[in-house]
This record gives structure tokens, C-alpha cells and sequence, in this order.
């Protein structure tokens, strides 16, 4: 999620001096530190410990209103946190719990959280693109209490990965049918249509070996690997569209 052309990959140190616009009667920006603070913060009380964590900003452009503009300097933030393994919640080998993050200045999208994993072999960030809390920046926003909600669904989402996980690894797939889903899932708008010949390459001859098994597993692997080149938003509604089509092969 964070290698885009005209972001700046940044430390947590680092977003201390990205400046924060000004209030109104209707809208509370909350700085990006304060929501990575109080994200870990809160984290860490309920047992979640952070093995790594990434983020990058985009500038932006406010209007406060009209016929005025405002140029800001990392109005954007992404961000992604990887956990160490949660004792007394299984997970699959190679991978670890993950949560995406994203923040923003200039009214461009809500404060959003997203649950989902890493898988090692490849770095690919599976997120299950759920916004475990989407909330805009109201006036009477409280940022403690949102995260609180957003760890809450985080954990429900974390327990239900590896269930998803092991289906997706038992469906085998004839080539046929890896072919009908990718077209499909293009349609749905996990990545464009350009893709999916790509896709159906990684898929087919995998750069890692630990995918060369013909399941759903591995061709969500091929998917991830092909969106990585997305755009943070555009992996976002990515995601959506992938867990939404093959989720509901499963079901």
C-alpha cells in the first residue's frame, strides 16, 4: 500500500512535523501521529505487539471554502502495521496479523482501519479491505473510543482469517476455472482488465514456489502480488472486489 510514485515513505518520528489544518464548527482534523499513537497504544493493551510498521504521505489540496485553496503537505497518510502471532489465535504459517491505516487532512477519505494479514514469502499485505472504522472527522469525533470499536472488530476479523484461509487452500482449481474467476474478478474491479493476463501469468508460473499448488489460495496470492502496483485507495476497493467474488464461491 505504500509504494506510490509521489509518496514519501516517512518514520512515526517523522509525522510529528506533518501540520494539522486548522478546526472548524463542523470538522476535527486529527493529526496523523495521534491516530498512530493512540492506535498502538491501544493495541498494545490488549496484548498485540508490533513486529514492524510503515508508513508513507501524500500532499493534498483543502478548500475551505470556496474560491480558496489550500495546499497541504502530507495531507494523505498510509500506513501498515504488522503484529507478532496472538497467542491463543491460530494463524497460517508465513503469515502475521496486519492492519492498514488510513488518515486524512484535506477531506479526501475518513479515518479508516483495515484488518487483514502479511504473508511473508512474498510481502504481500492480504488485507480483507473491511473497514474495521471508517469515521470523518466530525466536530465531536472521539478517537479513543473509535479505535477501541475498530481493535474490537479487528480481533473478530483476525479470528475469521484463518478459517478463510484454510478454504481458500482446499478449493482446487482447474485451469478453466482460475480463468473464469480472474476474468470475473476484473469485472468486479480487483484490478482492470489489463491485469488479467498477469495475473493468470503469476498464477500459472508463481515466482514462489510455496504457490504452485492449483488452489484458491494461490491465485489470491497471484491477485495480491499483480495489485501491489495499485494505488493505496485503488488497493482498497481491490481488495473489496477479490474477498467479495471469492468469499462467495466459499459460501
Amino acid at each position: 500500500m505504500l509504494m506510490l510514485s509521489h509518496a514519501h515513505e516517512v518514520s512515526r518520528a517523522d509525522l510529528a512535523s506533518v501540520p494539522t489544518p486548522d478546526p472548524t464548527e463542523s470538522w476535527r482534523p486529527v493529526s496523523h501521529l495521534d491516530v498512530v499513537n493512540t492506535l498502538t497504544e491501544r493495541a498494545a493493551a490488549r496484548g498485540l505487539t508490533i513486529k514492524n510498521e510503515r508508513f508513507a504521505i501524500l500532499d493534498g489540496t483543502l478548500y475551505p471554502k470556496p474560491g480558496m485553496q489550500l495546499e497541504l503537505r502530507g495531507a494523505k497518510l498510509f500506513g501498515a502495521l504488522d503484529f507478532a502471532p496472538i497467542p491463543g489465535m491460530p494463524f497460517p504459517a508465513g503469515c502475521t496479523p496486519s492492519a492498514g491505516i488510513r488518515n486524512s487532512h484535506d477531506k479526501s477519505f475518513a479515518l479508516s482501519i483495515l484488518s487483514g494479514a502479511r504473508v511473508f514469502i512474498c510481502a504481500n499485505g492480504v488485507l480483507s479491505a473491511e473497514h474495521v472504522i471508517s469515521r470523518k472527522h466530525t466536530s465531536g469525533i472521539d478517537l479513543g473510543q473509535s479505535i477501541d470499536q475498530a481493535l474490537d472488530a479487528f480481533m473478530e476479523s483476525i479470528r475469521g482469517f484463518n478459517e478463510m484461509y484454510e478454504r481458500l487452500h482446499a478449493w482446487n482449481l482447474r485451469r478453466t476455472s482460475a480463468q473464469s474467476l480472474v476474468v470475473e474478478l476484473a469485472k468486479a474491479g480487483a484490478f482492470s482488465s489489463s491485469d488479467i493476463l498477469p495475473v493468470l501469468s503469476e498464477y500459472e508460473q508463481p515466482q514462489h514456489p510455496e504457490f504452485r499448488d492449483r488452489n484458491a489460495w494461490s491465485l489470491y496470492q497471484a491477485c495480491t502480488e499483480r495489485m501491489k502496483v495499485q494505488s493505496p485507495t485503488r488497493q482498497v476497493d481491490g481488495f473489496k472486489a477479490l474477498n467479495s467474488i471469492l468469499l462467495a464461491q466459499l459460501n
